[in-house]
């Protein structure tokens, strides 16, 4: 590494993407498998993507920050294709992987956290009041790595008027309820991406953060970065483009949308960074 930055950088839907990514316009063939789950190939990158991922990796620390689960991210095959991120962060900021073993300083720091916070167990009997199978998919909710929540839900059946007041009340208890396409998380406050990139950028003595990410829950990330990019696709772009950002009293013009979407964002996002580490 060259340069004292760090690229901090979402997975799905912003660096790698699933098959309905993949439009009957291009060729499936022309892409590479990055994750295999029961055998079957369920996610890819593009060759042009991973090369520039690969000459980025060289120059800075990059590291893949996700909302998936530590097996969830087992499944991701960088190591394939040449690449060996040092850190990797997982379970949205709440597991630091260094080098495939976690980091217990970060692991006690998120422990302490727990005091501040409503036990996940209040938190649920109080969204089992008002979530019903008419809007949350029958088991589909999970209690990722013991540290969040989610379950998959219908979007239009959602009552609004009942969980926007518990989402003020989960705030209360410092959690954060946030929707993401079909699913709903509820996310502790010391759970973030944000601070767990921090903790890292500090770790390493790194002065610029670059960053990309296309969902809700990467936004504290990218507004704390000081170069940051989304796909011209999913939540962030949702909210850019429909004035909810203006709303909220959010400033996006720190967040640069690509010109492109779907699975061509990756190579867009990663050749700007390469132009800025060049500058």
């Amino acid at each position: 590494m060259t340069k004292p930055v760090l690229f901090a950088s979402d997975l799905d839907q912003t660096l790698i993407y699933s098959h309905r990514s993949i439009t009957p316009s291009l060729e499936a063939e022309t892409f590479l498998a990055v994750e295999q789950l029961d055998n079957q190939d369920i996610s890819f990158m593009s060759p042009s993507a991973l090369k520039l991922l690969k000459e980025l990796s060289r120059q800075i620390l990059f590291i893949p920050v996700t909302t998936r689960t530590k097996l969830q991210y087992s499944r991701v095959n960088f190591q394939g294709y040449g690449l060996y991120p040092r850190y990797a962060v997982t379970s949205n900021g709440g597991t630091i992987i260094k080098e495939g073993r976690e980091d217990n300083v970060w692991k006690k720091r998120v422990l302490t956290g727990w005091g501040y916070c409503a036990e996940a167990r209040d938190l649920l009997s109080k969204f089992r009041e008002i979530s019903h199978p008419s809007w949350v998919l029958k088991d589909s909710d999970k209690l990722a790595d013991d540290l969040f929540y989610y379950c998959v839900v219908d979007r239009t059946k959602i009552p609004l008027p009942e969980l926007e007041d518990f989402a003020l009340w989960a705030g209360k208890m410092h959690w954060n309820l946030s929707i993401q396409g079909r699913k709903l998380y509820l996310i502790p406050h010391h759970v973030s991406k944000k601070s767990a990139i921090q903790y890292l950028q500090e770790k390493e003595g790194l002065s610029t953060l670059v960053a990309a990410g296309d969902s809700l829950l990467d936004l504290e990330l990218l507004q704390r970065a000081d170069v940051a990019f989304a796909p011209s696709h999913g939540e962030l772009y949702l909210q850019y483009q429909t004035g909810v950002f203006t709303a909220k009293g959010i400033d996006p013009k720190g967040i640069q949308f690509t010109r492109t979407s779907g699975i061509g964002a990756s190579e867009e996002i990663l050749q700007n960074v390469l132009r800025i580490l060049a500058l």
